[in-house]
């Protein structure tokens, strides 16, 4: 009769943990993806970087390298 009810218990008890952590997770999960990653004022501040190269430059650095040498 005793390990009746301690079954009885140990399944409530974890009945409980078990809905008690699923909404817990579920509702991280819910302000998760309400919130942004990115503040509004941070993406106005951050711009893409320019990729391209400047050979002018590249040109001038080879010719003081010419003269460098010679």
């Amino acid at each position: 009769m005793y390990r009746e009810e301690s079954d009885k218990d140990l399944l409530l008890v974890s009945v409980f943990s078990f809905l008690t952590v699923s909404l817990w997770i579920f509702f991280e999960l819910v302000k998760t993806t309400k919130t942004p990653t990115i503040q509004s004022r941070t993406q106005q501040i951050i711009q893409p970087l320019n990729t391209e190269i400047d050979t002018g430059i590249l040109d001038i650095l080879e010719t003081r390298m010419k003269k460098n040498t010679e």
